[in-house]
C-alpha cells in the first residue's frame, strides 16, 4: 500500500498515572467463531481494510457543518466554542485524486468572540504532505501552518480527530468483535503509516455493523499509551441524505481527566460549493 502523509484534522480535544496500553486482543480470523468455514456469515469474511473501507463509503462528497463544543475537566470548569466545517471531496468517479488532490476542508470559529472568523484550510493531497493554512483576523492575513497535534480551542479535540480520514493514510487489521451496549459491532486496528504527520501510534475503531459507523474510537500516543476515547452516542444517529452520522459524541482524556462534547447543530448534505471556496484566498474574505 501507497504511504501517504496523515491529514492533521482541526479543532473537533489531574494528571494520573501513566499506564502502559493493555494487550492487543487476538485477531477476528485468530478466534473460534464456532461456524464450519463454508458456513461462514458474510461479516466474518471482511478483513479490517474492507470494514474501514465500508465506513468511508459511509460519507458525504461535501457537507457543511454547524457544531459547537463543550469542554470541562475535574475541577468543574467549562468552556464553550462553536464553528462551521465545509468539505468537499475532489476524487472523481474511479475515487481517484483530481490534479493530486483528495479534499478539501475549510473550518471556522463562529464562538467565543475573539476568535470570530478565525479559518483554516486543510488540503489533501495525494503522495505530497498536506497544505495547511490559517487566517487570522487579528493580523489580517495568512499564514502557512503545520496543525499536528493542535486542540480545537482548548477541548480535547484535535484537528486530527475531525477531519475525514481516507484508506490510504494507514494499514489496518481486524481484531476480535465486540458489542457496545447491546449493540454488535467489528473492531479495526489502524496505524498510520511511517511516514504519517500523525500525532497517534495507532487507533481502535469499533464500529457497529449496520450502518459502518464508529462507534467508540480509542487513541494511543506515540509512548504507547491510550490517553482518548471518543464515543458517539447511538441515538444520536441521523441519516443526512445517503450518510449515516452521529449528531452527539464525547472525547474523553483519559490522562487528564477531561472532556469534550461535541453537538452537530446544522447539517447541510451535498451542498453545491464552488471551488473558490476552497481557495487560499476565499479565507479572508467575508
Amino acid at each position: 500500500m501507497r504511504a501517504r502523509k496523515l491529514r492533521p484534522a482541526a479543532f473537533l480535544w489531574l494528571l494520573l498515572p501513566v499506564f502502559a496500553a493493555a494487550p492487543a486482543p487476538a485477531l477476528a480470523d485468530e478466534v473460534d467463531s464456532g461456524w464450519p468455514e463454508d458456513a461462514l456469515p458474510a461479516d466474518a469474511l471482511l478483513t479490517g481494510e474492507e470494514i474501514y473501507r465500508r465506513v468511508l463509503l459511509n460519507r458525504l462528497k461535501a457537507y457543511e457543518q454547524d457544531s459547537r463544543i463543550v469542554s470541562g475537566d475535574r475541577g468543574g470548569a467549562e468552556q464553550e466554542s462553536s464553528l462551521t466545517i465545509q468539505f468537499r471531496s475532489f476524487k472523481d468517479a474511479n475515487d481517484e485524486p483530481t490534479d493530486g488532490v483528495h479534499s478539501k476542508t475549510r473550518l471556522e470559529y463562529t464562538e467565543p468572540f475573539d476568535l470570530r472568523h478565525t479559518a483554516y484550510l486543510v488540503i489533501d493531497k495525494d503522495d505530497a504532505t498536506n497544505d495547511q493554512f490559517v487566517y487570522l483576523p487579528t493580523y489580517r492575513r495568512i499564514r502557512r501552518v503545520n496543525l499536528r497535534g493542535e486542540a480545537v480551542f482548548g477541548s480535547d479535540f484535535s484537528f486530527e480527530d475531525v477531519l475525514p480520514r481516507d484508506l490510504e493514510d494507514a494499514e489496518y487489521r481486524r481484531m476480535a468483535d465486540e458489542n457496545v451496549d447491546g449493540v454488535p459491532c467489528f473492531v479495526v486496528e489502524a496505524t498510520p503509516n511511517a511516514t504519517a504527520n500523525s500525532e497517534y501510534s495507532r487507533f481502535v475503531f469499533v464500529v457497529e455493523k449496520d450502518r459502518y459507523v464508529p462507534l467508540t474510537i480509542r487513541y494511543w500516543n506515540e509512548a504507547g499509551v491510550q490517553f482518548k476515547e471518543l464515543h458517539a452516542e447511538y441515538e444520536s444517529i441521523k441519516l443526512f441524505d445517503t450518510a449515516w452520522i452521529p449528531t452527539r459524541s464525547t472525547m474523553s482524556n483519559l490522562l487528564m481527566e477531561s472532556w469534550s462534547k461535541l453537538s452537530v447543530l446544522k447539517l447541510i448534505p451535498n451542498p453545491p460549493f464552488t471551488e473558490a471556496l476552497f481557495s487560499v484566498r476565499r479565507l479572508e474574505r467575508r
